[in-house]
């Protein structure tokens, strides 16, 4: 195994790179803070475990600079890499969270921000067995952050409903963890994480378990309790990561990036009125 500098830095700072000062100036301009909420989970044999974490401090440095151009300020808080990856306990390395300690994990760090001042949250599930976790905590949020507004955009869905114009593959929809889709984004944000030797193309004969329809995945919270992506997959991949490409992965940002930008503009406009 060789040894790599993983951490540098594309595009603004995170909260977790700035000193408390930069967090002190930041609040003089911004009531705004994106808060990701990702996962350490197997992805297959050819993408690491923390594919969702990563892919989430990308996307929101993304957000962060396109929309200081336009001369909108927020600040991007650390990105929680654990979540709701129980379906992945059989693969090795994979860390999971109850619901239950996912939304405290949540709700308290939000409680630690509005006491900094931070008014308008953005809570960003950047992995699907989250997103009822995160729809949860927004509502209770808005009920214990008197002056906030909590917001929870999806993106996920519509990101992946345009599968089937862009993707190469001839099954688009089956194009699910670790398959063409996310590899195609990998190689975009750590492309040097990426172990497409390792990559098996793999579509699951048991369509009662995974994939589910992309349309309903990520925007229903219903789900099968004792589902295991290993009765899915045997390499823990659904579809064919070979056909991944770095212009796949970028017309796939673009549009992550562009449905969540359009939702923090509208947040930026708002004022608490009691």
């Amino acid at each position: 195994m060789s040894s790599k500098i993983l951490y540098s830095i594309k595009g603004p700072k995170t909260l977790f790179e700035m000193t408390w000062e930069e967090v002190s100036e930041a609040l003089k301009e911004t009531d705004i803070v994106i808060l990701p909420v990702a996962s350490t989970e197997q992805h297959g044999p050819h993408l690491p475990l923390g594919t969702d974490s990563i892919n989430a401090t990308y996307l929101v440095r993304r957000i962060a600079e396109k929309l200081s151009e336009e001369g909108i300020k927020v600040v991007v808080a650390p990105t929680i890499p654990f979540g709701a990856s129980s379906a992945h306990m059989a693969f090795p390395g994979t860390i999971t969270l109850s619901f239950s300690t996912l939304a405290t994990l949540i709700k308290e760090i939000c409680h630690s921000l509005y006491a900094h001042g931070f008014r308008k949250f953005v809570l960003l599930s950047l992995h699907g067995g989250n997103s009822s976790t995160v729809r949860y905590v927004t509502s209770e949020l808005a009920k214990e952050l008197p002056e906030a507004y909590i917001i929870s955009p999806e993106y996920l869905s519509i990101m992946q409903s345009k599968y089937p114009e862009i993707l190469t593959s001839d099954r688009p929809m089956e194009e699910s963890h670790s398959g063409e889709g996310e590899t195609s984004r990998m190689l975009v944000s750590t492309p040097e994480l990426v172990e497409m030797k390792r990559a098996k193309p793999y579509y699951s004969k048991r369509k009662d378990l995974y994939p589910f329809p992309l349309a309903v995945r990520h925007v229903n919270a219903s789900g099968r309790g004792s589902f295991s992506m290993k009765d899915a997959t045997p390499y823990g991949s659904l579809g064919n990561p070979l056909l991944a490409k770095k212009e796949t992965g970028e017309k796939l940002w673009e549009i992550a990036e562009n449905v969540l930008c359009e939702a923090i503009r509208d947040i930026k406009a708002l004022k608490f009125v009691k």
